[in-house]
Parts: C-alpha cells; structure tokens; sequence
C-alpha cells in the first residue's frame, strides 16, 4: 500500500469521491436515514468528479490517498492552520487491515510537520469507535 497526496487528477477525484460513496452507503447504518446519506455523499457520476476537480481548494486542505493495486482504497483530509482533520475513509471491504489507521498516522505527521500539536474532529456516530480506538 501507498501512501500519497492526492493529484489533481480525475482518477483520483473518482477514487475518492467512491471511496467515500461506498463508505457511506456501503455498512448498514442505524444512525441516519437513506436521505441523509444520499445528501451527505450522492452517487459518484461524471458530473460529481467535474464538480469535485473544480472546487477551489478549500482552507490549505492536504488530501492524502491511500492506494494499492486496485486504485484508491482510502484517503483522509486535514487542514494544518486550524488543527483540524476532516476526513478519514477506507472501502468498506477492505475495513480493519490497517489502511485507516496508516492514513492517519501520516495525517498526523504532516500536521505536526506543518506545526500543528493536535487535531480535532467531528466524526459520524458510525466512525466514532474508530477515532475512540485511535487516541481521538
């Protein structure tokens, strides 16, 4: 596995944007109702990695991917200058062999790197016991 910033790239834009897509819908969830899942991360089309290249960068984000064979398995989303992590996600299938953690962890280094001592969140209800089990 491969650790990496995300490229401006429409490949890595789809991989996030399914990553993200399978994770949120992928788990039976008991915490939100279909609607709000379809809100929070609609389905993955064309026009949705039009919108997602598109987007200026928002508050220094970095965006690092985790990649294997298979293309993006994982990325996470931190912004240095206000000590915060945003975003932290792996396929489903691939849950619990440690890609989530690894992105973490190279999350946190580059937000001390970028001075920065802690990180905060505000996690889903189905992400808190991994954040929990991660010192969050």
């Amino acid at each position: 596995m491969l650790i990496r910033k995300s490229l401006a790239t429409e490949e890595d834009a789809r991989g996030i944007l399914d990553v993200h897509y399978a994770a949120v819908h992928g788990e039976p969830v008991d915490y939100y109702e279909e609607d709000i899942l379809d809100d929070w991360s609609p389905v993955v089309d064309s026009e949705r990695v039009a919108n997602y290249l598109s987007r200026p960068q928002q508050d220094d984000e970095v965006v690092l991917v985790a990649e294997m064979d298979s293309g993006v398995v994982g990325f996470g989303v931190i912004v240095p200058r206000f000590n915060e992590l945003r975003a932290c996600y792996v396929l489903p299938r691939l849950g619990r062999q440690g890609i989530g953690r690894a992105l973490l962890s190279e999350l946190e280094r580059q937000a001390q790197q970028a001075g920065g001592d802690w990180l905060n969140l505000n996690a889903s209800l189905n992400a808190e016991s991994f954040y929990l089990a991660n010192g969050f």
